[in-house]
């Protein structure tokens, strides 16, 4: 629904994205809001694991709201894609620890991510080494009601966002990656489906392919709902206490899942 052009930074000259809302969705009030709740809510964080706001506004004349990010040019989908197959289970458990630093730095603030996929997950370059992800994209996010928002001068203060009138019954997110709580009710999630989309990720990196497949919807959604993940396919040299995290990860209930702090401390003794 956006555009991304590759621009300079006026002052050193620094390679930056500038992101556009597309023409054709600015009369829909509710994606016109996403958009600057976005925006909102990086210009509020400054974490080494999410990307960078640098500016955000409307275009002169009362066009399309843009904004200025950190140039990332690679999304984690185009590395998994060019190596055909599963990382190692040592790349894949530094990739998923730093993307839980990021999505524990959301829920400390009292954000769901809602929308965890390879191609939110932002590089510099394709190579994996120095391995260095970013997490990206906040447009679906969820900010937890009464839920204060710590400022980096000490202070608290409560998220504002413009209103978004989406349907109790709509589904928000990406198939592939929704926990079955996302697909009953997307409006009430709490950060553990982000949990779960994670640990679809972790799945997917090991294995070379999602835990769940199926082309139409109601299957997908019946799997995810009601069908255990394949563990067995993992390979011999995942560790134990990798194939037990990534189980509770993916438990069909988010209860028993563990927290993202839990799942930063788990995967740093193995990496």
């Amino acid at each position: 629904m956006s555009e991304v052009y590759e621009a300079r930074h006026g002052l050193d000259g620094n390679p930056v994205a500038v992101k556009v809302l597309s023409l054709e969705w600015c009369a829909n009030e509710e994606l016109v809001a996403r958009f600057l709740n976005e925006a909102r809510a990086l210009e509020h964080l400054r974490h080494e694991r999410i990307v960078t706001l640098f500016a955000y506004g409307t275009l002169p004349g009362g066009g399309s709201p843009f904004m200025v990010l950190e140039w990332l040019p690679v999304d984690l989908h185009q590395v998994l894609m060019h190596a055909g197959g599963p990382l190692s289970p040592s790349t894949a458990a530094r990739i998923t620890q730093q993307l839980a630093e990021a999505l524990a730095a959301l829920h400390n603030r009292g954000i769901v991510h809602r929308d965890l996929k390879p191609a939110n997950v932002l590089l510099p370059r394709e190579e994996l080494t120095p391995l260095d992800v970013k997490l990206a994209d906040l447009g679906l996010a969820k900010v937890l009601p009464g839920e204060a928002m710590p400022h980096p001068g000490g202070e608290s203060k409560t998220l504002s966002s413009l209103p978004v009138s989406t349907g109790g019954s709509a589904l928000l997110g990406t198939w592939d990656y929704m926990a079955p709580e996302q697909w009953i009710q997307s409006k009430a999630v709490t950060p553990k489906a982000d949990v779960y989309a994670l640990g679809v990720l972790f799945f997917q990196m090991l294995t070379g392919r999602l835990p769940f497949l199926a082309e139409q919807q109601k299957d997908l959604m019946y799997l995810h709902l009601l069908e255990p993940p394949r563990l067995d396919l993992l390979a011999n040299s995942v560790p134990t206490t990798t194939r037990e995290l990534l189980g509770r990860m993916l438990n069909k209930k988010p209860s028993p899942r563990p927290t993202m702090r839990e799942v930063m401390e788990q995967l740093s003794r193995v990496t």
